[in-house]
């Protein structure tokens, strides 16, 4: 069964591509209702696909000084005396659903990492943007160069296309549009990701 998670998209223009797939993978590894997770910084970082448990502890703590988590450090007791567990709250304010598929494309985490930034500058429930890849870069916080690159390779592989309506993301496996209706449909089975108020608006922001 697909999973889907709330992606903030505030994220957009704080984090760089990197950064940015650790946040997706953090979600993953995240309750699916309340977007909290109690996963290892090591198991994280395997999660993640490096070795550098120090550089998942710094995107960490960038996340938390940007507003994007929270993180609550508590003492546990067991058999072999007193540890501490991080419990980290993700942000959802203003998401966009993306779903677990995304982790298994052959693709690069940069690549993943863009098409995600992608889709939370696309209109409110589409997989559409109006901005041109140089406003695109501002939006981002990156280099029109870098976005130029992933646009083409983006396009190579299929997951987009640019015309003179836009550049729109084509995997909507991975990318929910959330009109109304694939909104209900989602809330029946996912009912605690999808609010009321979510189907009242008739789409997320």
């Amino acid at each position: 069964m697909t999973s889907y998670r709330k992606i903030t998209s505030n994220i957009a223009g704080k984090l760089s591509l990197l950064e940015t797939y650790l946040f997706y993978c953090l979600a993953l590894c995240s309750d699916c209702y309340t977007m909290e997770s109690y996963i290892k910084q090591d198991n994280l970082t395997n999660f993640y696909g490096i070795k550098k448990t120090d550089q998942i502890r710094e995107w960490l703590h960038k996340f938390e000084s940007l507003g994007l988590i929270s993180i609550d450090k508590s003492d546990i007791y067991g058999q072999y005396g007193k540890f501490n567990r991080c419990s980290y709250q993700l942000d959802t304010e203003h998401y966009v659903l993306i779903t677990n598929k995304l982790y298994d494309e052959p693709i690069s985490k940069e690549l993943k990492g863009f098409l995600i930034l992608l889709k939370c500058k696309c209109l409110n429930g589409t997989n559409t943007t109006l901005y041109s890849q140089n406003r695109l870069a501002e939006e981002l916080g990156l280099a029109k160069g870098t976005v130029s690159k992933y646009i083409n390779e983006a396009e190579e592989k299929g997951y987009v296309k640019k015309n003179k309506k836009g550049i729109h993301l084509l995997r909507e496996d991975i990318f929910l549009k959330t009109s109304e209706s694939q909104l209900a449909i989602i809330k029946n089975v996912y009912p605690e990701i999808i609010t009321d108020e979510d189907l009242a608006r008739g789409y997320i922001v």
